[in-house]
């Protein structure tokens, strides 16, 4: 029992009651107040009802006592919203007249007020009165319109609403004063303004006078317990609140995780100690919060957040001449790693990552997981820039270290984009871009290092400008198509021709397919640039097929983008039906890489359905880096065109040319047309028709021309048909050795 009366006598609120009895008299107030405001809400609801019904009586007088000369509109709450004239009635209502002054008195009567009758003035879009009950000077003959104080301007509060046709209720100035007034809009038959009817129910400050005697009485009273209830509780509650004051810094040092200690007053037994232990819980829980926020739940590492707070303060100790290094990681082609063993698989090798650049890096590195395969570590002792680029040369060696599971052996390699700090950035969002632009730079290849430099930003906005001037010169047409001869090495006969895009831009010039395609690919551009291409090398071949010439087909580049569409068949099969041509006439060359990662039923059925327009297959760049048998005998390909690295090195290393020879025979043996792309030299082009190629693409026998050129650029391959023939018999001996 003395427990629980002491618990009852040391609560917080207890003592306040035990104060607030003392202080008895506050009720006073509060019952004062009450009253004030009941009589305050009493006056103006009588007020509004006192102008509404004297707005309603007016109107009523009006219609009813002008014979039909005005009819009213009503809101659906019966209140007056416009007085309407009949129709051919205005001039002559609408003046004085001794009947409308009576009138007006008698509404006045009525209203305990004051009415008037105004004309709408159009060229001053003022309301002028001509009709009052306000009196006159004696011997003054009403006038036609009154003086100033009884005309509504612009300025006027009613003359918005009156000017747009709505009746206006509220308070209006006359003669310094306000009144409570309804202003009921005047229109013809026709509906446009002709004037106001207004009505009054006297002066707002006498309707409302004993709220006024009231409010100073109640204030009087009001203000000498508002004293002596302040003075005293402000003494009072300063004493009990600075335990609670004390609370707040600590939950401010929580907030800001600036202070560990435990909480105070936790001891208490009264509600400040139970609030004590409260925020001693919210502090433990922020801290379990605050993990969760800034840690990756599959790796463990920190995260994008932890990543953005890190970069800021790394910045903020850059100011004090602290030198950091912002590397971006990315691992090279991880989607074929969850395609080939699965998303567990993956996740491992995730994990296994973020271990080996933690270790590469030492405690110095704060790690990160941007997402998906990507990494962050800030290096705050990076060094020299050459000291940072030995140190992620270890780490991208240590990366490629195989991983042993149970399902098999896993390679990885990574690519690493890195920026200074603060030599290469001032604020968090530019270290990440010009980290990111070092990594794009770093991705050019596989197992790369990229430090960032002025110039990869030059890079970026020249790729910019030129991406907006092809997207100019695609719409306009300015695109053209050059075409380069496949040649039957044994009789120089022509056997197809490659469309192959080209731009000359209006202020550099010629732009370099391989970099004006590169942008395209970074861009929706890609689709239409091939689709563009497309279309000209069609149109190009109904022409040539109309002149009689022989060209065999036009074979034509398709992006992944392109291919991948889900209408693409659909885009092709339009596009030689517009050409009216013949999809034997057409070739469409696709490249290793965009097979990669694709599901193979998925893969033949979209080659099905191109084959099933006549089509040629082309399997292009065979051995550039992809290389997989598995295409060959499981894809409908027509055709196979050796990547030129293969044509280059064999005829100065015979294992290559052995190669070569092994990679021909086994195309040849699948029923696939060999081409070898690149021949530039007599002696490549030699080895490759002793090997029995079907045809032959390079510099040998000609250049990319505009298709006007065609004709003689075959004319010059025929001319030199002999050095081929020595070339080719000197080196069948060199490869048969």
């Amino acid at each position: 029992m003395s427990s629980l009366v002491g618990r009852f006598t040391s609560s917080l609120p207890v003592r306040l009651t035990a104060l607030l009895l003392g202080l008895v008299a506050l009720s006073i107030g509060v019952m004062a107040g009450l009253g004030y405001d009941k009589l305050f809400n009493v006056t103006e609801d009588n007020a509004q009802i006192r102008i509404d019904r004297a707005a309603r009586a007016a109107v009523s007088t009006m219609v009813y006592a002008t014979n039909g000369r005005f009819s009213v509109d009503r809101d659906e709450e019966g209140r007056p919203a416009r007085l309407i004239l009949a129709e051919g009635t205005e001039r002559e209502t609408l003046r004085y007249s001794p009947f409308l002054d009576n009138l007006l008195a008698e509404i006045g009567l009525n209203n305990q007020g004051a009415a008037n009758l105004l004309l709408f003035n159009a060229d001053t879009h003022a309301f002028d009165g001509f009709a009052t009950t306000f009196g006159r000077p004696a011997g003054l003959l009403p006038p036609p319109t009154l003086p100033p104080p009884m005309s509504i301007g612009v300025d006027h509060p009613a003359h918005a609403a009156l000017a747009a046709a709505r009746p206006f209720q509220g308070e209006v100035p006359v003669m310094g004063r306000l009144r409570l007034a309804y202003l009921t809009p005047i229109v013809d038959a026709e509906g446009a303004l002709a004037g106001a009817l207004a009505v009054d129910v006297g002066w707002k400050d006498d309707l409302i006078a004993a709220r006024r005697d009231l409010q100073g009485a109640l204030l009087g009273f009001s203000a000498f317990l508002l004293v002596l209830v302040g003075g005293t509780g402000i003494a009072w509650m300063t004493r009990e609140m600075r335990p609670l004051a004390q609370l707040a810094d600590f939950a401010n040092d929580v907030a800001s995780s600036r202070d560990d200690a435990p909480a105070p007053f936790l001891g208490r037994r009264d509600e400040v100690g139970a609030l004590a232990q409260g925020l001693a819980r919210v502090a433990r829980l922020q801290d379990e919060l605050e993990h969760l926020a800034f840690t990756d739940a599959l790796t463990g590492l920190g995260n994008r957040a932890c990543y953005q707070r890190s970069v800021k303060t790394a910045l903020a100790a850059a100011r004090n001449g602290q030198r950091s290094a912002l590397l971006h990681i990315d691992l090279d082609r991880f989607s074929r790693i969850n395609a080939a063993y699965g998303t567990a698989v993956g996740d491992a090798v995730l994990r296994h990552v973020g271990t080996v650049i933690a270790a590469a890096f030492g405690p110095h590195g704060q790690l990160s997981r941007q997402g998906d395969d990507n990494f962050a570590v800030l290096l705050t002792d990076c060094g020299s820039a050459e000291r940072l680029q030995a140190r992620c040369r270890r780490a991208l060696k240590a990366l490629d270290d195989p991983i042993l599971f149970a399902c098999g052996t896993v390679r990885v390699t990574a690519s690493i984009g890195a920026c200074l700090l603060p030599d290469h950035a001032g604020d968090a969002d530019t270290a990440t871009r010009n980290a990111d632009r070092a990594l794009q730079a770093a991705r050019t290849g596989s197992g790369r290092f990229c430090l960032f430099s002025p110039h990869l930003n030059d890079s970026v906005r020249r790729d910019l400008s030129l991406e907006s001037s092809l997207r100019t010169a695609i719409d306009a047409g300015e695109l053209t198509v050059h075409y380069q001869p496949q040649i039957e090495p044994n009789t120089c006969r022509l056997t197809g021709l490659e469309a192959l895009a080209r731009w000359t831009h209006p202020t550099e010039g010629p732009i370099s397919p391989a970099e004006f395609i590169a942008i395209a690919e970074r861009s929706d551009l890609i689709l239409k640039l091939g689709q563009t291409v497309l279309d000209m090398a069609c149109a190009q071949a109904r022409a040539w097929l109309d002149a009689g010439f022989d060209f065999g087909h036009v074979s034509v580049n398709v992006s992944p983008a392109q291919l991948w569409q889900p209408d693409f068949v659909a885009q092709v099969a339009a596009c030689l039906t517009r050409h009216a041509l013949e999809g034997q006439y057409l070739c469409l060359e696709l490249t290793e890489s965009m097979l990669v990662d694709r599901d193979d039923a998925y893969v033949a059925a979209k080659l099905a359905e191109l084959r099933a327009l006549s089509i040629t297959l082309s399997l292009d760049d065979f051995g550039s880096g992809y290389s997989s048998l598995g295409y060959l005998h499981r894809l409908p390909f027509d055709q196979l065109k050796i990547d030129r690295a293969f044509v280059r090195s064999a005829p100065l290393d015979s294992q290559h040319g052995k190669l070569l020879q092994g990679v021909i025979a086994l195309g040849k043996s699948l029923g696939l047309s060999v081409i070898a792309e690149g021949a530039e030299t007599a002696e490549e082009v030699g080895l490759v028709r002793a090997l029995g190629v079907e045809a032959v693409q390079g510099y040998f026998y000609a250049r990319p021309v505009p298709p006007h050129e065609v004709a003689g650029a075959l004319d010059a391959i025929e001319a030199g048909l002999d050095e081929t023939f020595v070339a080719a018999d000197a080196l069948a001996g060199h490869l048969s050795a």
